[in-house]
């Protein structure tokens, strides 16, 4: 983990010192959603020429409709959150359609009445959305966007799980719908 962690800082550092350009700038962002949920997801972003690099946290519980088998509760947080979006047709990142390659590290805990069950491990995937620029116009909310997006990715982790003595399956692959508010700042 401390490795990861020195690579991401240097990787970070080499982002923002590519040479300074109008349209180079940081961004932060929320996902409002996760905090619907009772959790928590933030995310710092450096944006350079028609590409974004963010890294982020989140932690929440999943909806049963999207938990790997009933019976259980499913909850995670996930540090780093890696995320490198390219621009289509753009000479920045400011607004339009993005995609991208994801890489998670996610500490998951599946929880029933009487028993609980950890796993941990890295997700690879990729994501794709929309950045939409919500207020060019008006110069005292310049800055601020919506980013709807959808990420599907491959969960390196556990194929299974033990709880009260019974055997889960665990999804490999899953599908992430989400909308992010942010700033550019």
């Amino acid at each position: 983990m401390k490795n990861l962690i020195l690579i991401i800082a240097f990787l970070f550092g080499r982002l923002t010192s590519v040479s300074a350009q109008e349209n180079n700038h940081f961004e932060l962002e929320l996902d409002p959603i996760a905090y619907a949920f009772g959790g928590i997801s933030g995310h710092i972003a450096y944006t350079f020429k028609n590409q974004r690099f963010q890294l982020g946290y989140a932690q929440v519980t999943i909806p049963e409709s999207y938990r790997s088998s009933e019976g259980y509760t499913e909850s995670f947080k996930g540090f780093p959150l890696l995320k490198w979006d390219i621009f289509f047709g753009k000479e920045d990142a400011s607004h339009g359609f993005f995609a991208g390659p994801t890489m998670n590290y996610v500490f998951t805990k599946y929880e029933s009445e009487t028993d609980e069950a950890k796993a941990e491990g890295f997700n690879l995937g990729i994501r794709g959305g929309y950045k939409f620029d919500l207020f060019k116009k008006n110069k005292m909310l310049s800055g601020l966007y919506l980013t709807p997006w959808i990420g599907v990715s491959h969960n390196f982790k556990a194929d299974e799980i033990e709880l009260d003595n019974q055997v889960h399956s665990i999804k490999s692959l899953s599908i992430f719908p989400t909308v992010h508010l942010g700033w550019s700042f």
